[in-house]
């Protein structure tokens, strides 16, 4: 089971490390709610605004806990309801979850002020931590510390289906790697849990609105787990080069730090093929 939390449970408040250990499945929004200060922590009630959290799997101990900790006994009038929802990960909606737990408040917020954006980390002063799936260069550790990407807060390895690399955007190694749509493709990397704002520093390498637009995709470890996660690609999907051989061995290098061969020598995403 999934849950989505947007206060004190979120990461850096107090209590989150009730949620720590749980699977970060990525940073996500619900609609038709507003948010509201109730002095040490948030609450949410229905009306027409959108909400920020994040999204974790839980298990049934924990939401058992969770009950407790937010004092849900099931009754109507309990201090918090909780209920089920559909989480947007994405804009565009096309990357969501449904039936996720959230807590909402079941007092009237009269008097209380209102949190616009819905966001409890922003409006707090606190970090936002997403995912972000690195891929080709950018699995490379010397890569990211060139970057200015030192703060990874965890990392796995990663795959993305449905998608084969080209090589297409000129960069100072030749041809920087982007993705095509491939029905029976699939791109090893890393997902990353990091704060928005080591993205926002990714942003200037990447050229960001520029050369490569940051986007939303849904990734999987290797136990098939589901994470929504940004990613770095490029509409510019013609004029395919063959990439130089310091990138192919930059990627292998960044590839076999936690993969292995196996992303190398399976043919899983074309890296066996990158020296010819």
């Amino acid at each position: 089971m999934y849950i989505f939390v947007y206060g004190s449970l979120r990461y850096g408040f107090e209590l989150h490390h009730i949620i720590a250990k749980s699977r970060f499945v990525g940073l996500g929004y619900i609609e038709g709610y507003e948010m509201y200060d109730l002095g040490n922590y948030p609450g949410v009630i229905k009306g027409d605004g959108i909400v920020w959290g994040e999204v974790y799997e839980i298990d049934d101990n924990l939401i058992k806990f969770l009950d407790e900790v937010e004092d849900y006994k099931g009754s109507p009038d309990d201090l918090y309801i909780r209920n089920k929802t559909r989480v947007y990960f994405d804009q565009r909606r096309k990357y969501y979850l449904d039936d996720v737990y959230f807590y909402i408040y079941n007092r009237e917020v009269n008097r209380r002020e209102k949190i616009e954006d819905g966001d409890y980390s922003t409006w707090s002063g606190m970090p936002v931590i997403v995912n972000y799936f690195a891929y080709a260069e950018n699995t490379n550790e010397k890569v990211l510390r060139q970057r200015g990407v030192e703060n990874i807060i965890n990392e796995i390895p990663a795959y993305l289906k449905g998608y084969k690399m080209i090589f297409n955007i000129p960069c100072k190694y030749g041809y920087c790697a982007n993705l095509i749509e491939d029905q029976n493709g699939k791109i090893c990397g890393y997902l990353q849990k990091v704060f928005l704002h080591t993205l926002n520093s990714l942003d200037k390498a990447e050229q960001h609105l520029v050369k490569y637009m940051r986007e939303i995709v849904k990734v999987y470890d290797k136990s098939d787990k589901e994470y929504f996660a940004f990613i770095y690609v490029s509409d510019h999907k013609e004029n395919t080069k063959s990439p130089s051989r310091e990138y192919v061995n930059i990627i292998k290098e960044g590839l076999r730090r936690k993969w292995g061969d196996e992303c190398i020598s399976t043919g899983l995403t074309e890296y066996d093929n990158l020296d010819r």
